[in-house]
């Protein structure tokens, strides 16, 4: 069986979701979408796809697709995955799957009442240095599970949240084994984060226009409980990048440390390890690089060793074709995203969220909208 694939969005992103297609066995891309016309010839131009259109809901109509990448600014997530699953397509959405919880929630609906697969694209997970981390883990290689660390890129922290926090929750779920509660505090310009602080995100990073909705602060300390004991810790604010984006999990156990890291100089991810729970500057052992058998990294005629989207896509098409869901299928698309307004909901009300969350009103909108109508009474 050989599954048509189409792609909803041309931009940066879509190029690799179109390689992912190109490169997997049993499917084809058959059909991109763009209102950009330049974008959207471009990127069929590479892959030789005849099918373009700048209308989402045509194509769905005339081309028999088995799934759809879903690869455009955050806030168009939600209708063109309603829009695919109307027509019985399977969708993967690209991250953030949504900009508030009600949407989300809409399009999960959405996609079970059609019978449908929706899922959301976060490949860290799928990649063997991070099956290989979680190994390790469970094998008790590093003693008793500790904590878990992520540092952002370096980009307004309100902003990286909803780009790359959704990542890091995604992979501190898999190796917390579940998020039980989140504990946050956020600042802005140096002050304690109010409602006079809430914005766009186009506002508030002024070096990346992506659409990421409402969001608050440019610095953010996230305290993560797992359902395995261990505790997770995110750290988000402002910095120069003079050593490129070296984002990865540090894993800490009560015999030693894990870290994921992509070499500064290929940008291929490595595992290391640390056979000690406190790193000394001169006295700890070297950090050992962990072998992985390049075989792990191949998918087609290609070695992978970046976190490239071909990881989510492969989960997706082999689980279509095996009649099953996707790992981060189902109500599991949901639980970055609440993670991010989980943030929220505890630096308003001083507290810990507890997940899952029961409100799933965005909580800067409402706090907007609370203030506004107490101004206006």
């Amino acid at each position: 069986m050989t599954l048509r694939a189409g792609i909803v969005g041309c931009g940066g992103i879509s190029r690799a979701h179109a390689s992912a297609y190109a490169n997997l066995d049993g499917v084809t891309l058959s059909a991109l979408c763009d209102i950009n016309a330049d974008a959207l010839n471009a990127r069929a131009d590479e892959h030789g796809v005849s099918a373009r259109y700048s209308d989402y809901e045509e194509m769905f109509e005339k081309e028999e697709l088995d799934v759809v990448s879903v690869c455009t600014h955050a806030p168009l997530h939600g209708p063109v995955a309603i829009a695919a699953a109307s027509h019985g397509v399977n969708v993967l959405s690209e991250k953030p799957l949504s900009v508030d919880l009600e949407t989300a929630d809409k399009m999960l609906a959405a996609c079970n009442e059609a019978g449908v697969r929706l899922a959301v694209s976060h490949q860290f997970r799928f990649t063997p240095l991070f099956q290989e981390a979680k190994a390790w883990i469970d094998a008790g290689r590093i003693g008793e599970f500790r904590s878990i660390r992520e540092v952002g890129k370096g980009r307004p922290a309100g902003f990286e949240l909803m780009e790359m926090g959704v990542h890091y929750f995604d992979g501190m779920e898999l190796f917390l084994d579940g998020i039980e509660w989140i504990h946050a505090q956020i600042t802005y310009d140096g002050h304690e984060v109010g409602v006079q602080d809430i914005m766009t995100s186009r506002e508030l990073c002024k070096t990346d226009k992506r659409d990421n909705g409402i969001v608050a602060g440019d610095t953010m300390l996230i305290h993560i409980k797992g359902t395995n004991g261990g505790y997770g810790v995110m750290e988000l604010y402002p910095r120069k990048q003079t050593q490129g984006w070296m984002m990865g999990p540090h894993i800490l156990g009560s015999e030693g440390q894990l870290m994921i890291r992509p070499n500064p100089d290929t940008f291929v991810d490595e595992l290391w390890h640390c056979p000690f729970d406190v790193s000394f500057p001169t006295h700890t052992p070297q950090w050992e690089k962990v072998p992985i058998d390049p075989e792990r990294l191949r998918i087609g005629d290609g070695l992978w060793g970046r976190r490239q989207s071909i990881w989510s896509v492969r989960d997706m098409v082999t689980s279509i074709k095996e009649g099953r869901q996707p790992q981060l299928g189902g109500s599991a698309a949901l639980t970055s995203l609440e993670c991010v307004f989980a943030v929220y909901e505890s630096h308003f009300t001083g507290t810990r969220a507890t997940l899952p969350l029961k409100e799933r009103r965005h909580p800067l909108v409402n706090r907007l909208r609370n203030t506004s109508g107490n101004r206006e009474s």
